[in-house]
């Protein structure tokens, strides 16, 4: 599998962290890359702005957090999946993003 993307963004607060880089994993490439691409799925972090998450699940000391975040028009419910990284927490590692076929909120 390929490294992850990186992107620098503009300072974000995601569960009080300040968030500054986004790390994209290539596992949507997998089954979700006809619908989804980075630009989305920057789009998507970026609507974690100003939020608190509780953790989903612990992995071997890792915490794993998942949104359903609404986006577009018509309405779609997209799935993210992410962790912090980084001395400061001010990164956030996409693990997989995808659309949620008929969940709305």
């Amino acid at each position: 599998m390929k490294q992850p993307n990186t992107y620098k963004i503009d300072i974000i607060v995601v569960n009080g962290n300040k968030v500054k880089k986004v790390l994209i994993g290539r596992h949507y490439e997998l089954k979700h890359s006809h619908y989804m691409n980075d630009d989305l799925i920057l789009l998507l972090v970026k609507m974690l702005d100003g939020k608190n998450f509780p953790v989903d699940s612990t992995t071997k000391d890792i915490d794993y957090y998942v949104a359903d975040i609404e986006y577009g028009y018509p309405l779609k419910v997209y799935r993210l999946i992410w962790l912090f990284e980084g001395e400061m927490l001010e990164i956030i590692g996409v693990i997989n993003a995808y659309r949620r076929r008929g969940k709305v909120k």
